[in-house]
């Protein structure tokens, strides 16, 4: 399966061909001699289709150039935040009718949301980072439930819950795990992070992701040896390498100053 950003970029910008031509077609059948009421249907229309590839198009720049920048452009979140939340499902169409996977495009979706976020504008310290599990990371057979509270762990090292709490204690950061989106939503508002560390499967990532932007949110595609929502896995060095990407560094000058 490919993590590559560009497919879902790719598919974005077929989307724009595709509604640019509707877009161009419905305008010239606007200066035929259609009646008032068509006319009238056939405008709204146009405009509606005008303001659609107008988001697009300043959605894509956005993302291409905070790429391309490593640094957010205030003025472009809006339409950014707009191609996030409501183009996914059409993108995951579009690539559905062109052959691709739908975990493949949400894949790629990820691996471009990943890239926008820059850790030295949002200055996020270990506390302010969030790390979000989903329940079936712990064994199904547990006795221990830790769904509720993370201290049940007996740190028997069955499961990686005992190395994802060895994480929590080394950085002093935040670590919860969520039975569903309604849970996750809950423990975010009460937790009031700066950043999340997310660990889930390709759907509910998307879902996340879209649900909580401009928040940064690293994305994690969970491991499923046994199968989806079972006993499933983590790579957790990569865990490790986002929490370090997100903790903010001070810059070398202001070290060299203050020593």
């Amino acid at each position: 399966m490919t993590e590559s950003k560009g497919l879902f970029i790719g598919l974005l910008l077929l989307s724009l061909v595709v509604v640019g031509i509707l877009v161009s077609g419905i305008w010239y059948l606007n200066f035929f001699g259609f009646n008032l009421l068509s006319y009238g249907v056939l405008l709204v229309i146009s405009l509606v289709l005008s303001v659609i590839s107008l988001i697009l198009i300043l959605g894509i720049i956005g993302i291409l150039v905070t790429i391309k920048l490593q640094r957010p452009i205030k003025w472009l979140f809006i339409p950014i935040k707009l191609v996030i939340a409501y183009f996914l499902p059409v993108i995951i169409q579009l690539g559905a009718f062109l052959g691709f996977d739908k975990k493949e495009v949400q894949s790629s979706f990820i691996k471009m949301s990943n890239q926008l976020i820059n850790p030295d504008d949002i200055e996020v310290n270990a506390q302010d980072i969030l790390i979000l599990l989903p329940h079936c990371i712990q064994l199904a057979d547990c006795n221990f439930r830790v769904t509720s509270d993370l201290d049940n762990c007996q740190r028997c090292g069955r499961c990686q819950v005992d190395d994802l709490i060895g994480l929590e204690e080394k950085y002093g950061l935040n670590l919860a795990i969520a039975t569903g989106g309604t849970l996750a939503r809950k423990i975010i508002k009460e937790t009031r992070p700066k950043a999340i560390i997310a660990v889930a499967c390709e759907r509910d990532l998307s879902t996340g992701i879209q649900d909580v932007y401009p928040m940064p949110v690293v994305g994690v595609v969970n491991l499923r040896p046994n199968g989806p929502c079972f006993n499933t896995g983590v790579e957790v060095d990569k865990i490790e390498k986002a929490v370090d990407r997100l903790i903010y560094k001070e810059p070398m000058r202001e070290k060299a100053m203050n020593s």
